[in-house]
């Protein structure tokens, strides 16, 4: 781990209560791989949410650093019942989305070649979306999926924008965003329909604002009526989101429950919870 000890890790952590009997509770777990990052998360048999860890490295330094991932892996109390991980999902930002009557998997292969770099040590999958009548092929680092194969047996292997595709959606227009440390997923239904589905990275608030206010532009989406649902990856990321608030009225943060006991990570437990339907 000699790239990472030089580097400070953001870390942070959730529980829902303070107390020593809250990791007996947990009794199923799911992590999210980020681009320099990982989240994990731990519920109780009936699906509460009851903890969240969180930790990032530097942007200087490589994307995919195994020995940061399998450090975690091994020091995380959460990660310590490895049969209790039910689904880990991964960040990418080479995807994407065919219409099933359309797909081919040589040629939405040779698609994805063209359209971005995918390096030889990556893997593609396909995750089907069942809803929309698609599927979602997406390329991530093979490392991981070798790290998470070694390590949690019993998990499913999911893309992170996978929670996006899942409806109904009540507004005519409806915006899914999750704000990571370096990208933003973003997609778009309307009338109940997939319109558009974008990653992107970003620098400030501003460069998420102008994105999404072009796509309604090219689509012809009133930017003030959209519905607009945003989740975070954790609490530090807010002021991100306080800001592309300026620029869209109907913005919320989330919709969650009693276990958002601190407003600061009510994005964050959105994100989870979501996320923990889809494993299930």
């Amino acid at each position: 781990m000699s790239e990472i000890s030089n580097s400070a890790i953001n870390y942070h952590a959730y529980n829902v209560h303070e107390g020593d009997t809250l990791m007996n509770q947990v009794a199923k777990v799911i992590c999210v791989l980020l681009h320099r990052g990982l989240m994990v998360a731990g519920f109780s048999e009936h699906g509460d949410l009851l903890m969240i860890r969180y930790g990032d490295y530097s942007r200087t330094l490589p994307t995919w650093i195994l020995d940061f991932y399998e450090h975690r892996f091994i020091d995380e109390p959460l990660l310590q019942r490895p049969e209790n991980v039910i689904a880990t999902f991964v960040a990418s930002e080479k995807y994407m989305v065919i219409p099933e009557p359309l797909y081919d998997e040589a040629e939405a292969v040779k698609w994805l070649n063209k359209t971005y770099f995918v390096e030889g040590n990556e893997v593609l999958s396909v995750h089907r979306l069942h809803e929309d009548k698609a599927k979602y092929m997406y390329a991530y680092p093979g490392t991981m999926k070798s790290l998470v194969g070694r390590y949690f047996i019993n998990s499913k292997l999911l893309p992170l924008a996978t929670y996006q595709f899942y409806k109904p959606y009540k507004s005519e227009s409806a915006l899914q965003c999750a704000l990571t440390q370096e990208h933003v997923y973003a997609t778009l239904y309307k009338n109940r329909l997939l319109h558009w589905h974008q990653v992107f990275e970003y620098e400030s608030g501003e460069d998420i604002a102008y994105r999404l206010k072009l796509m309604c532009k090219q689509l012809r989406v009133d930017a003030d009526s959209l519905d607009i649902q945003f989740t975070v990856a954790y609490r530090g990321l807010n002021p991100v989101l306080h800001d592309v608030s300026q620029y869209f009225p109907n913005i919320r943060e989330t919709e969650v429950g009693a276990a958002a006991n601190s407003r600061q990570w009510a994005g964050a437990v959105s994100l989870l919870q979501q996320l923990y339907a889809c494993a299930l």
